[in-house]
């Protein structure tokens, strides 16, 4: 047996899958984002990569080609991992609490190895900003931060991965019994794992916390496994719905306020992502890359006071509201489903067919009922 197929024995069904099948109708409700939907956009397909070939110089010429990887698939992206990187696929996912406060004067951007996430969340907080959830798997995320408190949205948040990690740098006393309570999240906080935690003494606390991301899996039980596959994807050459619009992105707005930020993802047809800016700026990793995404989710969601607190709000991701997804250069309109906490929630079209998406990294926006989402022309 080659070690590709000894790997891929032992995976779960739903890293094997690198999907989550079937549709669920939803009932039909009002849109509560304003929609323009436009004209521009990208491609039906998805751009066809072209082999990189090189030529070696000895007395008969030959051609070599460089292989797509052909191992298992990742279950958090839809992509394949190359053999050597297969045994990542059986390690359950990490999920580290990386602060986004973007406001004048004080900013924790930019984060370091948000692009190294398969699945980044972003969910609203006191104020109006937003705190991002990175989830990791298929790749090693190295130091991962700015790292901050976790919230009572995350606990309810995180079981859809399965029994995944958390890194997170405390809360308020309901909060921390919450996550440390939650059969589903395995801690590795700084309470738990002091010593794979630092502080960056060039940056501006509490905005300077950071995390030996690698160093978190040994906190996982033997056994645990992979994470629950989040999303369908559509196959090489497969042409997108009926429904798909084009647009070129999606502005979003958190509920207004001194510290929030407003963000917006564009679609630049050439590199086939989708570009974020916030606060009106390109938003950039420690590189000084900009952050940029295969897929777009958005999933308007109902908040509520928290029971660790009442003055913060969270998201009920547990039930169901109005979808937006962004792939491929177009917007497809729909519902999400989510009835069960340890199950991702269902995505479907306005006709109740699965929404497929493109294979790559995912952000998962949590934007408020009644929000803004508007689709640029």
């Amino acid at each position: 047996m080659s070690r590709i197929a000894e790997l891929w024995s032992g995976l779960t069904p739903n890293a094997r899958r690198g999907v989550v099948g079937g549709a669920v109708g939803v009932a039909a409700l009002g849109l509560v984002a304003a929609v323009a939907l436009s004209g521009g956009g990208g491609d039906d397909t998805a751009a066809k990569p072209k082999p990189t070939t090189t030529t070696s110089t000895t007395a008969a010429a030959t051609t070599t080609t460089t292989a797509a990887p052909t191992g298992p698939v990742a279950p958090l992206t839809g992509l394949q991992v190359p053999e050597q990187d297969a045994s990542l696929l059986f390690r359950t996912a990490l999920a580290v609490k990386v602060d986004n406060l973007d406001a004048p004067g004080e900013s924790a951007v930019p984060q370091t190895a948000l692009p190294k996430a398969d699945v980044v969340f972003e969910e609203v907080v006191e104020g109006n900003i937003t705190r991002l959830v990175a989830v990791f798997h298929s790749h090693q995320p190295g130091t991962v931060g700015p790292v901050r408190s976790a919230r009572t949205t995350d606990v309810e948040l995180l079981p859809q991965l399965g029994h995944p990690l958390l890194a997170w740098s405390g809360g308020n006393a309901g909060v921390v019994n919450a996550v440390q309570s939650s059969p589903f999240i395995i801690n590795a906080g700084a309470d738990a794992m002091p010593g794979s935690y630092f502080r960056d003494g060039s940056r501006r606390a509490p905005h300077n916390l950071y995390v030996r991301g690698d160093e978190l899996w040994t906190k996982a039980p033997a056994g645990t496994p992979g994470p629950n596959a989040l999303f369908q994807y559509r196959k090489k050459g497969e042409k997108n719905p009926s429904l798909a619009r084009k647009s070129q992105g999606v502005d979003l707005s958190w509920g207004g306020g001194a510290a929030s930020s407003n963000v917006s993802w564009r679609w630049d047809g050439q590199a086939r992502v989708y570009k974020r800016n916030q606060r009106g700026r390109p938003h950039t990793d420690s590189g000084g890359a900009q952050l940029t995404a295969k897929n777009i989710v958005v999933m308007v969601t109902e908040y509520v006071p928290s029971y660790a607190d009442s003055r913060s709000p969270q998201a009920k991701t547990v039930g169901s509201g109005e979808l937006f997804v962004f792939t491929n250069g177009r917007v497809i309109h729909g519902r999400w489903d989510r009835p069960d906490i340890a199950k991702p929630a269902t995505l479907v079209d306005d006709k109740g067919a699965p929404v497929l998406l493109s294979p790559g990294q995912t952000w998962i926006e949590l934007p408020k009922s009644g929000g803004t989402a508007a689709i640029t022309r």
